[in-house]
């Protein structure tokens, strides 16, 4: 079989897929001859041709809409049907268009052909009324292609502290209507604070086969309570699913589901299965070989702590890549020890502080990287002084990625200290290297005596009102003593730069006097899940508002040329052109700043910034069209915004305080009273 997309209107290939689609429009429904002719000039009409005859076995015509792929029609010749036509078709569009979010498709309930789609994977969402005069109701089903984006990322924060569990469809509907007391325990407010329940997609198709609308209804409505779990890879569920049904023959019509729900917990990275299966449970030793426990709601709730501390010393990857980090425990440990003592320092020192470390575990956090086999990092983060955060080791073996995996490791401690609401933090190593130095100096650490030392004011107030934020601690007033001279020292009579320099330095700090350039800069959702510096296939997502991240300090983004309006220092404000997560048509979702703004032609910037971004030339190439220039700008310290602010939240104050409707299509400049107001907003200050 030859599938091929049918682009020549003139061809005979063309009219064929034509008279086909005449043929079935009873059911496909009636598409006039110039949609055929549009959809085919897009390169959107597909065609299946026999390898001996070429005559066409059927077609797949499909439109792309809000970054989604729709099918339109999916017909086959009668005579050619139950050969794979209509899965090569489907499997052709999926192949073609991982570019976009996914693909999906109306059918009618009355034709009785779910199943098919279940074959291809895809699940039913949602019922809608259809088009006919009798008004039958029309399924929607959906294929995801994964982003790796804010939909579809399992944190790191998830990962490392919270338990990723999966309910099967019994336990789901034993919490809807609370008819277990067993499973009902799930609900209970401390467990929710230790754990993420999840369900995989598989429930759609289970929640399909109820026999009414309104019982479907109710069950997608409950699903609400609870997260999906990421459908990573299609490739690897299916090889796991045939791995397990070698291991469990299917003998009755529902042990394809829970084979299903098992396959797809396996491949989305989940811990945990809760059922009441007594078949799975069982089975249990079988599955973890892949890592999964399968265990009932009880012994779930009865051995969380248990749990807990399996998933905090599990392996996690780091950022998308083949690295991945550990929290150690005392295996090993002399090996760790060996690995990391510096030549110049005393064995039995360090030896000390690790082990020190390790017999307490409610105080200390000893943490490994390494890629695949090979350790490249070591760091302890002790929390005994509630107000700081303290690293004793920070060390790094000589790898090419040893400055960018520092740069991430160092960012990630000062969001750990800011999240856990410390004021400072302070790295006491004493065996740094030189160009770890310079990277805790570029992250804007303050070097006092024979330690570095950052302050986090997490604030919006005026310089005058600065000492008195921290005068109640002791330490942290001497350091801000300390950084302030610093700072004063370096241009005592500007003003701005004393200020700007203030705010950088004890970030997140906002100076509300500070008189610096504001804007909004629009980001597509493509951009927003990719602008890390990691090369690897797949990227963590940039803008996720619930979690913390493992965020690059520093960044490029390339825009449009024209118009110039973005200049260096500045503050930004992420406009998300499509908030996914809050179903939105926009929100604005994070904050950083501007350090450097470029126009030049597109492969100088390429070549320039091709270490910082995640664009390939392509990308740049499409930004720049025809155009001779384009604008990179290099942004820096990103926030989060705890809660994301939604396109009526903006129109409504961006009208009061802007005086003038709210519409963004480049970056438009705002008063900095705006900035403070919406970031006020977003970080819930």
């Amino acid at each position: 079989m030859n599938i091929k997309a049918i682009n020549e209107t003139s061809s005979k290939e063309f009219k064929k897929a034509v008279e086909l689609g005449d043929k079935n429009s009873k059911t496909l429904g009636f598409l006039p001859f110039v949609a055929f002719e549009k959809y085919a000039k897009q390169n959107q009409l597909i065609g299946a041709f026999d390898n001996n005859t070429d005559e066409l076995l059927g077609y797949l015509l499909y439109r792309v809409s809000y970054n989604k792929v729709t099918i339109v029609h999916l017909c086959i010749d009668e005579i050619r049907r139950n050969n794979n036509t209509a899965k090569g078709l489907v499997n052709y569009l999926k192949k073609n268009t991982k570019q976009y979010d996914g693909i999906k498709l109306s059918c009618r309930n009355d034709y009785g052909i779910d199943q098919v789609w279940e074959k291809f994977n895809f699940v039913p969402k949602k019922e809608k009324r259809g088009r006919s005069k009798e008004g039958l109701p029309l399924t929607i089903w959906w294929f995801p292609h994964y982003q790796n984006n804010l939909l579809t990322q399992l944190s790191e924060y998830e990962l490392n502290n919270k338990i990723v569990a999966v309910i099967d469809m019994n336990v789901f509907l034993d919490i809807k209507e609370e008819r277990e007391e067993e499973s009902l325990a799930l609900k209970s407010d401390w467990l929710l604070s230790e754990t993420i329940l999840y369900f995989t997609r598989e429930i759609y198709n289970e929640i399909n086969k109820a026999k009414t609308s309104e019982h479907k209804e109710s069950s997608r409505k409950h699903l609400n309570y609870f997260k999906e779990l990421p459908f990573k890879d299609e490739d690897e569920f299916s090889k796991i699913f045939l791995e397990l049904e070698k291991e469990f023959p299917l003998k009755h019509k529902n042990d394809k589901a829970d084979l299903n729900h098992i396959a797809y917990s396996i491949s989305g990275g989940a811990q945990f299965f809760i059922t009441r299966d007594d078949v799975i449970l069982k089975n249990n030793n079988f599955f973890k070989k892949y890592d999964l426990t399968i265990c009932r709601p009880s012994e779930f709730i009865t051995h969380l702590d248990e749990n807990m501390q399996i998933s905090k010393y599990k392996p996690q990857t780091l950022i998308g890549t083949d690295i991945n980090t550990k929290s150690i425990t005392a295996d090993n440990i002399s090996y760790y020890i060996d690995t990391f003592l510096k030549p110049s320092e005393k064995k039995n020192h360090f030896q000390k502080l690790v082990r020190n470390s390790l017999s307490l575990p409610d105080k200390f956090e000893l943490i490994t990287v390494s890629k695949k086999e090979a350790l490249l990092a070591f760091l302890i983060f002790d929390r005994t002084d509630k107000n700081k955060l303290k690293i004793p080791v920070f060390r790094f073996l000589n790898s090419s990625l040893k400055i960018t995996l520092s740069k991430h490791l160092l960012f990630k401690s000062i969001l750990t200290s800011i999240n856990e609401e410390r004021m400072s933090i302070e790295i006491t190593e004493k065996h740094l290297e030189e160009d770890l130095v310079n990277t805790i100096r570029e992250a804007r650490f303050v070097r006092i005596e024979n330690n570095w030392h950052k302050i986090n004011i997490k604030d919006i107030i005026g310089t005058s009102e600065l000492e008195s934020k921290i005068s109640n601690q002791i330490t942290a007033k001497y350091i801000y003593n300390e950084i302030i001279t610093n700072l004063n020292d370096i241009d005592s009579e500007n003003e701005f730069i004393k200020e700007y320099n203030y705010e950088r330095h004890f970030y997140p700090l906002k100076i509300k006097d500070l008189e610096i350039p504001t804007f909004i800069v629009p980001i597509k959702p493509k951009w927003a899940e990719q602008l890390f510096n990691d090369k690897s296939k797949e990227r963590l997502a940039l803008f996720e508002p619930e979690y913390e991240l493992l965020l690059n300090r520093e960044n490029v983004y390339y825009r449009s040329a024209n118009p110039k309006i973005i200049n260096a220092p500045a503050r930004i404000l992420w406009y998300l052109s499509e908030n996914k997560r809050a179903n939105e048509k926009g929100a604005i979702i994070a904050t950083s700043y501007v350090d450097e703004v470029f126009v030049d032609s597109p492969k100088k910037l390429y070549k320039q910034f091709e270490k910082l971004g995640v664009y390939e030339w392509k990308d740049i190439s499409n930004t720049a069209g025809n155009k001779d220039k384009v604008m990179a700008f290099v942004f820096s310290d990103t926030e989060l915004f705890k809660k994301p602010i939604s396109l009526k939240n903006i129109s409504t104050n961006f009208g009061v305080l802007e005086n003038k409707k709210f519409m963004i299509v480049a970056p438009i400049k705002i008063r900095k009273e705006t900035y403070l107001m919406f970031y006020k907003q977003g970080m819930d200050l």
